[in-house]
């Protein structure tokens, strides 16, 4: 009985070491999956986030152009990234030029509307600000990840990536707070990765399409 129990037990530990090594296998084989293009827009979201919980400013300026509060950032993990999208760097320029025009727009109808429909101009106008203020961060994205280019006729290379952050702190109550953010990045032909947008999922204004 004691000889039987004694195999019993050294194989509970054989079979445990087995499936981690079936997992870790398994993360492997993801990672390898990913490609080149891939990685190389996981580091530079997943530096961008070190920075912001470093509170880092100068690297913060050399990975990014829009404003993020610093203010309760702990931690952030790439979760997914989107397959590339291309589009005209004339179409994000004419875009950012036709959204100043809304904005005013919507603005206006906001603070002449009655209580009926002041909160749905309003979100309309919220929405339209912030793809307003992330078209304008695009341009000068564009414009930082190839210096010195004039981008004309370029074609920009844009990512989508989902990611958890973590807040804490006084401001946040006395408990951390987890939230799944996008973050959008975009390169000028033979440029850098940077980021130009950065809200939580339900605020995050763009469409799918860009």
């Amino acid at each position: 009985m004691c000889a039987c129990s004694s195999t019993a037990d050294h194989a509970r530990p054989s079979r445990a070491l087995l499936g981690i090594g079936i997992i870790l296998a398994l993360l492997v084989a993801g990672c390898a999956r990913e490609t080149p293009e891939t990685r190389e827009v996981r580091r530079s979201a997943q530096e961008y986030l070190k920075a912001l919980a470093q509170r880092d400013l100068k690297e913060l300026q050399a990975r990014s152009t829009c404003l993020a509060s610093t203010n309760s950032f702990v931690r952030g993990k790439v979760l997914a990234i989107d397959s590339s999208l291309f589009v005209p760097f004339r179409t994000i320029d004419s875009l950012a030029r036709a959204t100043m025009t809304s904005q005013r727009s919507s603005d206006s109808a906001w603070s002449h509307a009655d209580e009926s429909h002041a909160d749905s101009l309003y979100t309309r106008a919220r929405t339209i600000a912030r793809f307003g203020a992330s078209l304008r961060c695009a341009v000068r994205a564009a414009y930082a990840s190839l210096p010195g280019t004039p981008m004309g006729t370029s074609v920009l290379e844009t990512r989508r990536v989902r990611v958890r952050v973590r807040y804490a702190g006084p401001v946040v109550g006395p408990s951390p707070v987890d939230t799944a953010e996008y973050l959008r990045l975009l390169r000028a032909p033979g440029g850098k990765w940077i980021v130009f947008s950065k809200y939580r999922v339900e605020d995050d204004p763009w469409p799918d399409r860009i």
